[in-house]
Formats: structure tokens, sequence, C-alpha cells
């Protein structure tokens, strides 16, 4: 049996990482295997395990080699001889980031958390939220649910919703389109000035180049106290754009939440990004 967690698995397994787990000479290190989209997962993981503060570049250095060794030491994986950890990953460590971070993933969120694990999001007064025709997929009692959707936003700023149906209107959040011929009504993000949001979050809708150059541009500059962009899809509806997700900026929360009418089809799970953006 293969990874499991989303990190490691999801839009497409890493053939790297699989490798990894059954072969000695597929290790990864400070020059073994050391530059691409493989080392870029093991830094995430390191980094929301066990706040390893790794810049989130695809290198494997002396930073990452560091990380390693701390977290193998922690958890006492040594090789047979070995009285302390090296910095290399391998069978044993990718095993142990995978089924750490696949318990992360399919934990409930805390109150502190930045995303919604369920229909019925942060307390509220759910009889005001919308109803068809502005949701066009609304939950078992006919309003908007709010699964996979932010919570805690930064809230500084505007808070935008690309392609919203009136999800996140309880917590301030309004709806806009990026282009026009998928607007049906909602404002457009052009006519939003630079820099003017502190949260957005995309929700089954695909990432094009005009909104992710958009979600750049409104997106509030660190120096006055940045943006947290959320992203949530399933595999059924899109692939979640994970290239596009890491160029945003650097992920620090993840979470898969399973469908509440298919919990055992993984294609139906949701996948949740939140990314601080650069």
């Amino acid at each position: 049996m293969g990874l499991k967690s989303m990190l490691f698995t999801s839009p497409d397994r890493d053939q790297q990482l699989e490798n990894c787990l059954v072969s000695d000479p597929a290790h990864i290190g400070e020059g073994i295997n050391g530059v691409g989209e493989h080392v870029r997962r093991i830094q995430i993981a390191l980094n929301e395990i066990d706040d390893a503060g790794l810049e989130v570049d695809g290198r494997y250095g002396t930073d990452t080699g560091d990380a390693v060794e701390d977290y193998k030491n922690a958890r006492g994986i040594l090789a047979p001889g070995q009285d302390a950890a090296d910095r290399i990953v391998g069978k044993g460590t990718i095993k142990s980031l995978d089924d750490e971070i696949d318990v992360l993933e399919r934990s409930t969120p805390l109150s502190t958390s930045f995303v919604s694990p369920t229909e019925a999001g942060l307390p509220h007064t759910h009889q005001l939220c919308p109803t068809p025709p502005r949701v066009a997929n609304p939950g078992p009692d006919g309003r908007a649910e709010h699964r996979g959707t932010p919570i805690n936003p930064i809230g500084n700023a505007m808070k935008i919703n690309i392609y919203g149906e009136g999800e996140t209107d309880y917590i301030g959040f309004a709806d806009f389109a990026t282009e026009p011929q998928h607007a049906n009504g909602r404002p457009m993000t052009s006519t939003l000035v630079d820099g003017c949001a502190s949260d957005i979050c995309v929700r089954s809708s695909p990432l094009s180049a005009v909104t992710l150059n958009e979600i750049r541009r409104i997106a509030q500059s660190a120096l006055v106290g940045g943006c947290r962009f959320t992203y949530a899809s399933n595999q059924e509806k899109f692939k979640t754009p994970r290239a596009d997700i890491l160029s945003l900026g650097t992920v620090i929360q993840q979470h898969r939440i399973a469908s509440p009418t298919e919990p055992n089809n993984p294609l139906a799970d949701l996948e949740v990004w939140v990314v601080d953006m650069f």
C-alpha cells in the first residue's frame, strides 16, 4: 500500500515519494534526490507537524536537513546501529510523515482553526443564510452550507468570496466574480482597488489564469497585515490545482473533509488549503 495523505497524493501521487517509501536508493536528503516537488511536500509536512518554519522552496538544504534530524530524533526514527538520527528521509521517515499528516488532515479543525469542518460553520443565525436561486447547491435544510469555508478570518480589510453563493455572508465576506461570463449577477473584482482584501476564498470553482491574477492583485500586502487565501474543492468536480495554490504563498493548513452524503468516497472528500499569501 502506498502513501495516503492528501499532501503526498493529491492531485497526483509524487513518484519520488512513493519510491522513497519502498526503496533505499530513493531516499531523499542533502545532495540525494534533493530538488523538486517532492521536497516541497516534505517541507510543508514538517512545517505543519513540527512548526519547522521552513521556506517551501523545493530545495533540500541545511535547514530542511536540520528539521528532518529534529523530527526523527523526537520520534526515535533510527536505522540499525544508530544512536542519533541522520538527516535523510527514508522509508521509515516518509511513512511517519505520511501517517501524521493524514491524521492531521482528517482531524476536526479546532475553534482556532481557519476552516469550518461541518455544514454548520461558526455559531450564527442560520435562518438568515441565503436559499435558491442564489444558492445552486444548498445543504439539507435548503440553505447555503458552510463546509470547507473560512472561519476566524484576518478581517482587517475586505473579505472576498470568488464565485460564492452567500455561504460566507454571515462572517462578512462579499461574493465577486473574476470573469463576466461566469458572474451570474455578482459584481466584478475588476471594480476593486489593488491590495484591498485581507481574506479571499474560492470553493468548488476552478482557478483560471484570470482568477489567479485577480487574487494576487487584490490581496493585501504583508506590510499592512497580509492576506489569507482558502481554496476548497473535491476531485469529482475539480482537480486541486496544487501548483497554482503553492504559487500564491505558504500553506499553513490543509484539511480533508468527508462528504456527509458519500463518507466512504475519497473523490467526494473536500480538500481544503489555507495559504498565507506572499
